[in-house]
């Protein structure tokens, strides 16, 4: 999956798999009648969340932002810096008391409402946030990130091409002028 250089790969923090746990035991006692099957639900959420933070990538690279994540099924995800539109840091009270963050990714011509990626527990967001953010705007101003490329000198198709568009405006001119100059009805 990596093509480019790797800048920088978010680690997750350990206090991530206990926040989850504590979501899980919170639904399963606002729920009411999944408190009698916590002594199942618990130890199966605890190795689900074990799996999926050990099998969680967040790469950031060169040119893409890539995720990797999923217990049984595993989804790879190659998102173009570019397209990236914002990257929203968000923490609710339950998280602030855990001391984890979460990120929400969002894309130029995503489907759907929402975030394309949502991540929780990345050490450091806000440093990892920034990255993301500075590498985007360094492919955004050049592919290789430097002043911009002078503009080549014309070719001769182009010059082919400009001469064909010219004689074009010019008769659609001359027919707009007859136009004009005949009688309406």
């Amino acid at each position: 999956m990596r093509t480019n250089k790797v800048l920088r790969e978010a680690t997750i923090l350990p206090g991530t798999i206990k926040y989850q746990i504590v979501n899980v035991v919170i639904v399963c006692f606002a729920t009411i009648i999944a408190i009698p099957f916590l002594p199942i639900i618990l130890p199966i959420s605890i190795w689900a969340f074990r799996r999926y933070y050990q099998r969680l990538e967040v790469v950031l690279t060169q040119r893409d932002l890539q995720v990797r994540r999923g217990i049984l099924n595993h989804e790879e995800k190659s998102i173009p810096l570019e397209k990236i539109t914002d990257l929203a840091t968000f923490q609710g009270p339950i998280m602030r008391a855990f001391g984890i963050k979460g990120i929400k990714v969002e894309t130029a011509g995503q489907s759907g409402a929402g975030a394309l990626v949502r991540v929780l527990g990345i050490d450091d967001v806000d440093r990892f946030r920034d990255a993301v953010l500075e590498q985007r705007d360094r492919v955004s101003e050049n592919e290789d990130g430097d002043a911009p490329a002078p503009a080549a000198a014309p070719s001769s198709a182009d010059s082919d091409t400009l001469s064909v568009l010219t004689s074009i405006r010019d008769s659609l001119q001359r027919i707009e002028s007859l136009l004009d100059k005949q009688p309406r009805d």
